[in-house]
């Protein structure tokens, strides 16, 4: 597809940073044995293949230049494909099931919330700090885990210095305003960077996604080819109650004609390339302060995201594109692997063992997820999944979001939907666009069973797992629906 100088002038101006980031310098073969600093961003709504590395049309320079001095992996989930739920997952290290937190749910149990990595490391010695989208609710008081805490409303802009500017430039400037001031202490520091973008800004139907104005013109030379499976067969084959989910309603202020979806995907575009920008900065900051040699950084999604694949539109559901993420992390002192791509299947509930192995705090027996810091140093690791257990639990009353749970192995994907009667198994190596339903085969039988039942013990094992606290009121809320 071709780009032209418009394109391709202003992506050279948002290329910031990294300018000495991509040496191989002196300092970060001589790194200390200090604990390192711990900077984890995390992105609303990015989906594992918007990445510029791998995307024939997104820019995202900063994200790529990371990449390229760190590891990626090209299998990362999410074990909940829902803002709320897995971001809870990625700071208890537990699965939707055990903590059973989602929206219009308490708040997540005492146990739960004081085992989150950064109330950890916090306890263990680090200054702890928060900015941007958190929208969910723990225990007890956020001074306990956090020494910076900033929650932020979606909005298209903050005031900053009594400035008003982008959200993304303001997450950024108090991200690196955090990074500053904790150079006036000898402590490590652990810092949560949680952009809004790219999600949509719901109360905005016309627009939906936002960005910074020096975007605005970025994708505009450019035509978007068709999501795949976004053909009217497709979605006449799916069945009503995915039909008249929210996916759809959604997609009809999204992608319902093309003039609609060229201008919607290039605004989701702008706003991941609006967090490229952030992340760029935030790292630049780092360098300025010779601290990048000490900073593990982890940049991932909180869940993938339909971009009118089967003319839907959010994530909540089963398919590939709701629940992979992009996951990179860099430390600078791993240089023989750096720009290495792992393959084994990472999960959201890995971030959390991953961030304590790294700052070298105990990893509670409790957490589900498992450290990734030996795949990204190269080591053999035996006895890696192969599979994995994913639901999307949240029932809500005015809005149709079917809930579901299934199995993910290397090779096949089961998905339940278990209020409406509705099953779904494809092979993934010979179906990878996941286009054949193939449940109601009798050939396959046998491996829908098979399947069904490493689903039913994956939920037994993950509530048998849960706290007292969280058990008992789950219980008494479940009665009640």
């Amino acid at each position: 597809m071709k780009i032209y100088l418009n394109t391709l002038f202003l992506i050279t101006l948002i290329t910031i940073g990294f300018n000495s980031y991509g040496t191989e310098r002196e300092d970060i073969k001589k790194t200390t044995n200090e604990r390192p600093n711990i900077l984890f961003i995390l992105a609303d709504d990015h989906r594992w293949d918007l990445l510029g590395k791998n995307h024939p049309i997104i820019k995202t320079p900063n994200l790529d230049a990371l990449a390229n001095q760190g590891v990626s992996f090209s299998n990362s989930f999410v074990t909940t494909p829902i803002c709320a739920s897995s971001r809870v997952s990625i700071l208890t290290g537990l699965t939707e099931r055990t903590h059973d937190f989602t929206f219009s749910r308490p708040a997540t149990g005492v146990t739960e919330s004081d085992n989150i990595y950064p109330k950890k490391l916090k306890d263990s010695g680090y200054t702890s700090g928060f900015v941007g989208k958190y929208e969910i609710k723990l225990s007890g008081d956020d001074s306990e885990r956090f020494d910076y805490f900033e929650p932020l409303l979606h909005s298209k802009t903050n005031i900053h210095n009594g400035r008003e500017i982008p959200q993304t430039h303001y997450i950024t400037q108090r991200a690196k305003d955090f990074i500053v001031n904790a150079q006036d202490s000898s402590e490590p520091w652990v810092l949560n960077v949680n952009f809004w973008n790219p999600h949509a800004l719901d109360s905005d139907k016309e627009d939906q996604y936002h960005y910074p104005a020096k975007f605005e013109n970025l994708y505009s030379d450019i035509t978007i080819p068709p999501a795949k499976l976004s053909d009217d067969a497709t979605f006449a084959a799916l069945p009503n109650f995915l039909k008249q989910s929210i996916g759809r309603v959604r997609w009809e202020y999204r992608y319902a004609n093309d003039a609609m979806y060229q201008k919607m995907i290039k605004r989701h575009y702008r706003a991941i390339s609006a967090v490229d920008e952030g992340v760029g900065q935030i790292v630049k900051q780092l360098e300025q302060l010779d601290i990048l040699k000490n900073t593990i950084v982890i940049y991932t999604g909180d869940n993938g995201y339909s971009l009118n694949e089967r003319q839907l539109a959010g994530k909540w559901f089963g398919w590939e594109e709701d629940l992979r993420v992009p996951l990179i992390i860099y430390d600078p002192r791993n240089t023989k692997k750096q720009g290495s791509n792992i393959e084994e299947t990472a999960l959201n509930i890995d971030i959390a063992p991953t961030i304590l192995d790294y700052a070298g705090v105990e990893i509670p027996e409790t957490y589900q997820g498992s450290s990734l810091v030996s795949l990204v140093k190269g080591e053999q690791v035996s006895s890696w999944r192969d599979e994995f257990f994913f639901e999307h639990m949240y029932q809500p009353k005015r809005v149709s979001i079917p809930p579901m749970v299934g199995v993910r192995t290397n090779t096949w994907k089961f998905v339940d939907f278990y209020k409406n009667d509705h099953l779904q198994l494809y092979n993934l190596k010979e179906d990878p666009k996941e286009q054949f339903n193939l449940a109601q085969l009798p050939e396959y039988k046998s491996k829908v069973d098979e399947l069904r039942k490493r689903t039913a013990d994956y939920i037994s094992k993950y509530e048998n797992e849960r706290s007292k606290e969280v058990s008992s009121r789950a219980s008494f809320l479940n009665s009640r629906e």
